[in-house]
């Protein structure tokens, strides 16, 4: 009897091998999907190893990014179909040699398609000054062994170009065919690009804020001329090259003099966004503490005018936030994304009013 039952089990192991070979393939494989043109209100989240991109408009998501283990920031470069990221990789996952790399990935299906190995001094700072796409041909990323430098790398070609030193100035904040780092003695320098991505040319500002007593944040936005720099007691600041200069307006606080009595402090990882066409400027702010709150969450959002220095309205938020952004239309809504709970609150800018709430996702929060 044993043999017998032996002989059965065998015979329908038997069958069943031969039913899966003749089992279509179509059946179990899956589709390959392809996403649509980016949309205005497409953004992208970093969280680990995975880069998610997410339409706002709808909540859904177009696709994820398969990073390294050590990937900070995206760049998304809508014209070249391409989503830039940097990873450094090593061959026992988190120690052992090390390889940098920049990374194409193909933004209709969402795949790596490319890579240009740069020196292994990446940067490992969470924050999208990090890597900068510049006069559209060339992605720069920061480097810190602690010696500064910036690894320029050319997207058409696909090749690396060259690594500038830099020392003492951090971020690479793209300004026409060059960009800002922001220095620490309190002044931004400007390092300006030949046709084949090789330095022609640096510039330094005046001192313009204090690394002791107000430092400025190490994040920044780009605006119609330039880009915005935020101290930490609420001073602003906008930078533009102008006739070969550094040129810096004249600061204005966020803060009124109630405001600072009743204890307001900007706060966050990325805790400012600013939208060119219109305007718009808005900030996370928290209660209470000094300035080594800095990072605490934001538990409003704080929306002005940044051509007018007047502020609009202030919203509270039921889940607190280190991190935003302002998509780049002219009917931008803000991304909030929360720290009690994983998700992205989507508000209309010029109202704050809440549209929709995309539950399970966080990270670092970028836009197209």
């Amino acid at each position: 009897m044993v043999l017998r039952a032996s002989c059965l089990l065998l015979l329908g192991a038997v069958l069943s091998v031969a039913a899966l070979a003749e089992q279509r393939w179509d059946s179990i494989r899956g589709a390959i999907e392809t996403a649509p043109p980016p949309g205005p209100h497409w953004f992208t989240l970093r969280n680990g190893h995975t880069g998610h991109v997410i339409d706002a408009a709808t909540g859904e998501s177009q696709g994820t990014l398969t990073l390294s283990l050590f990937s900070p920031a995206l760049r998304p470069h809508v014209e070249a179909g391409m989503v830039y990221t940097y990873g450094s990789f090593y061959t026992r996952t988190y120690y052992g040699d090390r390889t940098d790399a920049v990374i194409f990935f193909d933004l209709e299906t969402m795949a790596p398609v490319d890579e240009v190995i740069i020196p292994p001094k990446a940067a490992g700072i969470g924050h999208s000054g990090m890597i900068g796409l510049i006069d559209q041909r060339f992605v720069g990323v920061w480097n810190i062994t602690p010696g500064m430098s910036v690894s320029i790398v050319d997207v058409e070609s696909r090749t690396f170009v060259g690594e500038i030193s830099t020392p003492g100035c951090a971020t690479v904040y793209p300004q026409d065919r060059g960009f800002f780092m922001i220095c620490g003695d309190g002044a931004l320098q400007y390092v300006s690009l030949d046709e084949s991505g090789a330095e022609s040319g640096r510039l330094r500002s005046r001192t313009f804020f204090s690394v002791e007593d107000d430092p400025v944040f190490d994040y920044s936005v780009p605006t119609e001329h330039g880009w915005v720099f935020v101290s930490l007691e609420g001073m602003v600041f906008e930078a533009r090259i102008e006739d070969d200069e550094i040129v810096i307006e004249e600061p204005w606080s966020l803060l009124s003099e109630k405001d600072r009595a009743d204890g307001w402090r900007i706060s966050g990882r990325q805790p400012f966004a600013y939208n060119a066409a219109t305007g718009i400027f808005m900030t996370l702010m928290h209660q209470g503490g000094t300035q080594d709150n800095y990072k605490e969450p934001g538990t409003e959002l704080w929306a002005f005018n940044l051509r007018t220095q007047r502020r609009g309205y202030r919203t509270e938020l039921d889940n607190p936030s280190r991190n935003i952004a302002l998509t780049r239309d002219d009917d931008p809504v803000v991304l909030i994304v929360g720290t009690e709970e994983q998700s992205v609150d989507v508000r209309q800018a010029r109202t704050g009013r809440l549209l929709r709430t995309i539950e399970e996702v966080g990270g670092l929060v970028q836009v197209f």
